[in-house]
């Protein structure tokens, strides 16, 4: 389990300094294609990322490019085959 909270593609490396100067376990940057990501420890031991848009990430996030729906319905009647 985490938190994910968005913030400007300018603040994830200062972020990531911030937090290791600070002593707290951080990570990153994840680069995920369509999002940079970095990752903090809280002392209760869950995740929070600070996540930045990447330049790509509107476009592959368009459903009407991106064929998500298509991914989606070929997944669901395949389970569904797979359960007859």
């Amino acid at each position: 389990m985490h938190l994910a909270l968005e913030v400007d593609p300018a603040v994830l490396p200062e972020m990531l300094v911030n937090g290791r100067a600070q002593g707290i376990e951080t990570r990153g940057v994840s680069h995920h294609g369509f999002i940079d990501s970095i990752y903090f420890r809280d002392p209760n031991g869950y995740d929070v990322e600070l996540c930045a848009k990447a330049p790509s990430h509107d476009a592959m996030m368009d459903p009407a490019r991106n064929g998500a729906r298509e991914k989606l319905d070929r997944w669901t009647r395949s389970r569904v085959a797979g359960s007859a």
